[in-house]
């Protein structure tokens, strides 16, 4: 059996994103002929068939399909390996792979970016966007090196830097909160409404209302923090967010009340995997988080707020 190798890998991409080997061969450069020998080969190696030919298009089969999403990343790795390389064992210039949870973008573009990048002119970024779980999932695959997550998961395996504590908000339009006093809510005034929220937070929330004695009415669990102002927005339940993100404006006229409970809190945090290699730039990184993310206080809203 022969070894698969980054060209083959290359050329099974280029056909995938151009649907022939036709026009593949012609964005490489080469006649078809050795193109499909190559391709060949490859699905020898493997033992299994990549792609379905007809007259006029290559289609994936669904090896094929794994297989394209897994080459992506293993090229994309093997050119962030060459590139530090290029600038070992320096910090002071590359590329930072990065991986960021919808909700930490203002944080990041406001409080910790612009320092970073005064220290480091000459780093550039690749980011990779996703939730918690995507994020921690990328990073033991290697495709990222270091992410910015939100607690709570599972921390065995990565160097972890907390921030701050920050309180779960609910959002919603002004009816659900006419009957409830001003200032924080408490979990009790929740009870019986229709929740939106992540689907990681199920736990937090389940215990914190067990805590009560009470049961959380659950309308909708999902898997970002837009989704939750969105369905908020259009007056479908309360979301349950983290208060930074109460302030990413999904529609006119909602209302955000601070939840008065230790339980429903939770930490935007900086990681990178213990073991295996961690570049220069991942590390200084993490480390410039640790130093001013706990310094920042996000501007702290009062109790009850509207967003305009």
């Amino acid at each position: 059996m022969g070894q698969m190798n980054s060209r083959q890998l290359y050329y099974f991409t280029v056909i995938a994103e151009t649907g022939s080997f036709t026009a593949a061969a012609k964005k490489l450069g080469l006649s078809q002929p050795p193109l499909s020998k190559q391709i060949m080969m490859l699905e020898e190696d493997l033992g299994v068939r990549l792609l379905t030919r007809g007259a006029r298009k290559a289609e994936l089969t669904e090896a094929g399909s794994y297989l394209y999403s897994r080459a992506k990343d293993i090229l994309s790795m093997m050119d962030t390996a060459a590139d530090e390389l290029q600038n070992f064992p320096s910090s002071s210039k590359g590329i930072l792979k990065l991986g960021t949870i919808s909700s930490s973008g203002s944080f990041l573009a406001d409080s910790i970016l612009p320092g970073f990048c005064r220290l480091h002119p000459n780093v550039r970024f690749e980011i990779s966007e996703g939730n918690t779980y995507e994020l921690l999932e990328k990073l033991k695959n290697g495709i990222i090196e270091c992410a910015v997550v939100r607690t709570p998961f599972n921390t065995d395996g990565f160097h972890c830097v907390f921030g701050s504590e920050e309180p779960l908000t609910a959002v919603g339009v002004s009816s659900w909160f006419d009957a409830i006093p001003g200032g924080t809510i408490r979990l009790t005034d929740l009870a019986g409404k229709p929740l939106i929220y992540y689907r990681r937070f199920d736990a937090i929330i389940s215990m914190a209302f067990q805590n009560i004695g009470a049961a959380p009415n659950i309308f909708c669990r999902n898997d970002d923090a837009r989704t939750c102002l969105q369905w908020a927005g259009a007056g479908l339940g309360v979301a349950l967010v983290p208060e930074s993100i109460s302030s990413m404006r999904p529609a006119e006229g909602l209302t955000v009340r601070i939840i008065d409970s230790p339980e429903t809190v939770t930490r935007m945090t900086a990681i990178y995997k213990k073991n295996g290699y961690v570049s220069n730039i991942a590390k200084e990184f993490v480390t410039y988080f640790e130093a001013h993310s706990n310094s920042h206080s996000a501007s702290q809203p009062s109790q009850t707020q509207r967003i305009r």
